[in-house]
């Protein structure tokens, strides 16, 4: 059982990462790999913690289609309620247990798969794991928009980062230096975030029963010297869009 097993980011935490520039580039990819592809005017795009709603409403800008914002993170929903957005439901839920209704044609889960994370890389992949197959045989397609962290050394990078974002002494290291390298602000310390190279990803969707059906490759972000400690070749941003096996 995996239930009380996920490490969560605190309030403080969460509320870091709503600065982001991110969903122009996933809301780019997103009408890319899906400009042919047929919508019905009641079929609903869920976005898998969607926090504020930002991406969400770049979506209703851009189709008529309900979105229905699932967070675990109560003050995100509470402040997407209070401002009233255009066909934009907001729900208070986790990402392991989603409520759903049957009508999800697809289902977004932006930047969220690397933050679940649990006290080993065993449980850590089976969150990761377990978000990805509730949705299995209950939507037609998921996009995903996940980091990719390639690495000099086979996969290590992505393994190390996760060790010391989750190791309570070395994040009290890491935490230190953060405040002097602005490319170490990552806000996990202590909690932990586990980045996978695009070939693990790959990996773990078809374990999950899914297959890639297209991809859009982010660009290449340049990498510090305190990043290359770690031994990482490459950084970006990559759009899968998933459909489940027998579909």
């Amino acid at each position: 059982m995996l239930e009380n097993k996920q490490n969560r980011l605190s309030e403080a935490q969460v509320e870091a990462f709503f600065n982001t520039e991110f969903e122009q580039d996933q809301i780019s990819d997103f009408e890319s790999l899906f400009e042919d592809k047929k919508f019905d005017s009641n079929d609903v795009i869920v976005d898998v913690g969607g926090g504020v709603g930002r991406f969400a409403k770049l979506l209703t800008e851009r189709r008529e289609n309900s979105v229905r914002v699932l967070d675990i993170d109560e003050n995100s929903i509470s402040s997407l309620k209070n401002v009233g957005a255009h066909n934009i439901e907001a729900l208070v839920a986790d990402a392991l247990n989603p409520p759903m209704f049957g009508d999800e044609k697809v289902v977004t889960i932006n930047l969220i798969l690397h933050h679940l994370v649990g006290q080993s890389e065993e449980v850590t992949r089976e969150l990761q794991k377990s978000a990805l197959k509730v949705w299995r045989g209950k939507t037609d397609f998921i996009f995903i928009n996940e980091y990719i962290y390639e690495s000099f050394i086979g996969n290590l990078s992505g393994r190390l980062i996760y060790y010391i974002t989750s190791s309570a002494a070395l994040s009290l290291v890491g935490s230190f230096v953060s405040k002097f390298v602005p490319s170490l602000r990552a806000n996990t310390f202590g909690v932990g975030v586990r980045f996978r190279s695009h070939s693990e990803w790959l990996e773990l969707f078809e374990q999950c029963g899914f297959r890639v059906t297209d991809c859009r490759y982010g660009e290449s972000e340049f990498i510090s010297l305190p990043r290359r400690i770690l031994f990482i070749s490459g950084i970006k941003r990559n759009s899968y869009l998933l459909r489940a096996f027998d579909d």
